[in-house]
Parts: structure tokens; sequence; C-alpha cells
């Protein structure tokens, strides 16, 4: 028999080498644009994370007359204006610097709107009991309070997904990536470099838990007040206007530091008056370029708002509307933005 040749075809190896060139060209082009969808997805998330919060402090303005104060604590100098502890907060020898307060009218914000997005179920895990008043330097809630049980529920509300999963650290508790706007801080910008900027954007420092920075002194408040002070917000406090004012917004946080942060290491639901849960009027950073210090030298409490997202972080006002800011934003026209009635006007322009 006649054995017929067949002739196949093939790729020769230089061929080959070719087209496998070609593809990993296109992969190349491709992988960034997918990832650029894959967070413009997540910032869309974030954007309705913020939205929802800030309409459900207006659904508590309406129910309250008032919108959700911010967190009390039991700290020496957190006293009402006769000088007596608020019956919402531990009594502590001078020095301690705990930060939980006994029972849950002293929560956090984040914890006091959880009716509101849908989470009345872990609201309800909070129990109003008597407060035990503790000396020293350390102390616990009292018994049936229920401050564990909502720590550990995860709200993914209040994670931002372009920064992590909702998450539980140390005893598995939750925190947030979202703080309420304090408005002006009187004091530097963070506890590493506590660099006090010059005036508009600084002013002689004072501790964090006083009614300075409360939200009481004119020209200086936040939509959320320090309830120490005793008072009320109503949304009439927001002279300035309430798409222009800042309720709630991301904040910064290095990624090493989730968890550890001084303010990222308290429960989410009663961290107290603490950058845990509230932020100040400093110019937002990125999550890279915000400042820490690790072991030995302890965490660092920032004071900045901030995000993990390329370019910028979301805002919510409080008309309940949310917008993007840039990094770059100028710092006197964000500081106009935490402040909501010191008289000064943004205009288009700006």
């Amino acid at each position: 028999m006649r054995h017929r040749l067949i002739k196949r075809d093939a790729f020769t190896l230089v061929e080959l080498l070719v087209v496998i060139a070609i593809i990993g060209v296109l992969v190349g082009l491709l992988l960034p644009a997918v990832q650029a969808a894959r967070e413009a997805a997540r910032r869309m998330q974030c954007s309705n994370n913020v939205k929802q919060m800030s309409l459900a402090a207006l659904n508590f303005e309406s129910a309250y007359k008032k919108l959700p104060e911010g967190p009390f604590d039991g700290h020496p100098q957190a006293v009402n204006g006769s000088g007596t502890p608020n019956p919402s907060g531990y009594s502590y020898a001078s020095g301690a610097t705990c930060c939980r307060a006994a029972n849950k009218d002293g929560w956090s914000v984040q914890y006091k709107i959880l009716p509101y997005i849908e989470q009345g179920n872990v609201y309800s895990l909070g129990k109003s009991v008597a407060p035990i008043w503790v000396g020293g330097t350390s102390g616990a809630p009292a018994p049936g309070t229920g401050e564990d049980e909502v720590a550990r529920s995860l709200i993914p509300t209040y994670y931002c997904p372009s920064r992590r999963e909702p998450t539980g650290y140390g005893s598995k508790f939750g925190r947030t990536d979202y703080a309420g706007c304090a408005g002006f801080f009187h004091g530097g910008a963070d506890s590493t470099i506590n660099y006090i900027p010059p005036a508009p954007l600084g002013a002689p420092a004072q501790p964090l838990r006083t009614t300075a920075n409360g939200g009481l002194t004119p020209g200086r408040q936040g939509a959320i007040i320090w309830p120490g002070t005793g008072k009320k917000r109503r949304l009439a406090d927001i002279t300035d206007g309430t798409a222009v004012s800042i309720l709630f917004s991301e904040k910064s946080l290095h990624p090493s530091q989730r968890g550890i942060d001084g303010g990222d290491n308290e429960r989410w639901n009663n961290a107290g008056w603490d950058e845990c849960v509230i932020r100040f009027h400093f110019p937002p950073r990125p999550d890279m370029k915000t400042h820490f210090v690790g072991p030995p030298g302890g965490p660092n409490w920032n004071r900045y708002f901030g995000s993990a997202h390329p370019g910028g972080l979301n805002a919510g006002m409080v008309d309940g509307s949310v917008r993007f800011f840039s990094f770059n934003v100028d710092a006197n026209l964000w500081r106009l933005y935490c402040v909501i009635d010191d008289g000064e006007v943004i205009n288009g322009d700006d």
C-alpha cells in the first residue's frame, strides 16, 4: 500500500509567541478597565450607604424633633454644665481614658439611627439599665445592656466596600467606616503630629470632650453635637443651609491600622465621643496618606475624614443628598461644609 502524506497546518513558534504577546497586551488593557468598573460600583454602593445614613438621621429628626446626638462617655471631662457626670456615662477617677457609656442612651449616632436603616432587630438588643458608677481607671457597663451583642452585629451599611468587608476585631466587635460631622476642632488634626493650622483652619487647642469641641461654640458647630452639653440640634440650627452642611462622611484610616488606629479601635456602637465615630473639619485625606504610629508607639487618633477611593470621598448632607469631594478640595471650602452656622456663604463657583 502506498502511504498518503497528509499536510497538517500548525503554528510556528514565532507565530505562537506573537499571539501570546497580543493576548497579554489585551489583558493589560482590559484589566485596568475592569478594575475601574469595579471601583465605580463600589463607590456607588458607598454613596448609597452614606445616603441611607443621612436619610435615617432625617427620619430620626422627624420622630424626635432633633437630629441624633453624638455619643457620650465617662471621661473625667465629660460633664454637663453643672459639673456633674452625665448619668449616661461612667464615673472615673481623674486620668481615666476609657470612652464607653454606661447604657444605650450614650451610644453612637450609628446606633441611634438603626431603626431607620431596617436594623431595628439590632437596635432592640440594646437595653436601658441603671448606670453603675465605677471608680478607678476601668469598668464595664451594667449587666444587661446588650452592648457586646450589638457590637458583634456587623452592619453592612457601615462598611465601605472599597475598604473592607463587614469585619469584627478583637472580641469580634464591629467597626464603622463612616463618621458623624462634629464641625470645627480646637486643636491638632491628629495625635501623632498634633499640628494646629493657622486661622481660619486652626484655633487654640482644647480637650476633645469640651463644649468647644462638642458643637456649641458660636460659629464652630457641626451637625452632630456632644450630648454632654445638654442641648439639642434641630434643623433650624443649620442656618448655613441643609444642602451645604455635612452630616456623615467617610473617615480616613491607613490600611495597616484597621481595627487598631485610635479612630478605629472601639466598638461601633459604644466608642464614646471619639474619632471612631466622629470626625472634624480638617481637609480629607486618602487612606494611604493618613498618619499612623505602630507598636510600641501605640495608636494615632485621626480627626480627618477620608476614604479608600482613588481621588476623593463621599459626604452626606443634612438634606439627605450625597456629594463626592476630591481630596484636592480647598481646605477653607471643606471647613465651610463641616460647620453649619458660621454665616459664610458657599456659592456655585465654589
